[in-house]
């Protein structure tokens, strides 16, 4: 299906630049000198303002049309890839990589919404399941082109081809994008009313907490991969390839959660992501490899029950619902990218795993205790 394609590639070319400076981290440190967690502010503050861009703008976006916001916003994150590709400091990669966490919103959030209203509810849990799959495509391409052509070229270069994916990208949400049909408009007092659901306050938290962990894990991997294993960038850039299980673990897991629930399809992804955190604490190549294949394949099943149990439990106001998960989701990614980096010369890694697990547990926990709470609320009279 046509829409489905768009879908896809749109939301890839999101995920593609937001996570393509991964394996470049320990370049940056050392061309521009700067210290570990410094560096990884290139990752974390696109996140950080990500989450308030999610928060602040989608009242305003959930009145507009739902291709024109896509449309507008895929066109707007050409502008940042084409200035990166032309700088050399690394205040300005700061800059060009917040003005990103503008921008993306308006794809990612409003496609949730987008998906939640133009597909029949049986197919939710797949259709959600493909978005997902979507996202981890980006982030796998991005990390894994990015050190090679960084190798071979340079860093700029990284971010000028990525300029050119994003033109074809917006070429196409143009053309065969189709508008909305079914769209819902945004209630104003729509975000107080969200956060007074205990079920979805509890999968924000989920959001929180799986994404916390994930990305820290990815964030300073170079690090541990460079320092202890020695690894060049094109080698770390090739650990990316993990990503593939996700690939597949998401529309699997979407499929999986129409049949056994979206609540123990995320706590079994909950649980492979952590035992695969815990094995990278043997030093080894292989753990390392096997750990991260975990990790992404329980995180992208568990993201997928997760990301279609909102739309399952809001009612009204989907894109507010959606947009607030997304300000818990990425708030998480962003202190995931950051924290590691302030424990990381006293702890290093097993700093980052025990954090890491720790938030996958609360995870478990919210998951239990407050997203359950749809049950008891479906119970009552």
């Amino acid at each position: 299906m046509i829409r489905l394609l768009v879908i896809f590639l749109a939301t890839t070319n999101v995920f593609i630049l937001l996570y393509a400076p991964q394996p470049l981290l320990p370049l940056f440190s050392k061309e521009f000198h700067v210290s570990i967690s410094m560096a990884s502010l290139s990752i974390s503050l696109t996140i950080i303002m990500l989450a308030i861009a999610s928060l602040l703008l989608s009242p305003v976006l959930d009145r507009w049309g739902r291709k024109q916001v896509v449309l507008l916003s895929s066109a707007l994150l050409i502008v940042p890839s084409v200035m990166l590709s032309f700088t050399h400091t690394f205040a300005w990669v700061l800059v060009w990589r917040t003005l990103y966490g503008l921008f993306i919103p308006g794809v990612t959030a409003i496609l949730v919404a987008y998906t939640s209203e133009e597909f029949p509810k049986e197919k939710r849990g797949r259709v959600v399941g493909t978005y997902v799959s979507a996202t981890v495509m980006g982030g796998l391409l991005g990390r894994v082109i990015a050190g090679p052509i960084a190798d071979a070229y340079s860093w700029q270069a990284v971010f000028a081809v990525i300029a050119g994916f994003s033109t074809l990208v917006c070429l196409f949400v143009w053309l065969f994008l189709p508008k909305s049909r079914h769209q819902t408009k945004s209630d104003p007092k729509s975000f107080g009313t969200h956060m007074k659901n205990p079920a979805l306050l509890g999968t924000f938290f989920i959001g929180f907490s799986q994404f916390f962990a994930f990305i820290a894990f990815f964030t300073y991997l170079p690090f541990y991969a460079s320092k202890e294993l020695n690894l060049n960038i094109v080698q770390i850039s090739l650990l990316y390839i993990t990503y593939l299980f996700g690939v597949f673990s998401a529309p699997a897991a979407g499929f999986l959660s129409d049949r056994i629930g979206r609540r123990s399809t995320m706590a079994i992804g909950h649980i492979i992501g952590a035992l695969g955190i815990f094995v990278t604490l043997i030093p080894s190549i292989t753990c390392l490899v096997l750990g991260a294949s975990l990790l992404t394949l329980g995180n992208f099943a568990s993201q997928s029950a997760t990301t279609a149990y909102v739309t399952d439990i809001a009612k009204h106001s989907r894109g507010a619902a959606s947009s607030l998960y997304l300000v818990f989701f990425y708030t998480g990614g962003s202190l995931g990218a950051w924290i590691p980096g302030v424990i990381w010369r006293s702890y290093a890694w097993h700093g980052l795993v025990t954090v890491s697990i720790g938030t996958i547990l609360f995870a478990l926990l919210s998951n239990f205790i407050l997203a359950g709470k749809t049950l008891e609320a479906r119970r009552m009279p």
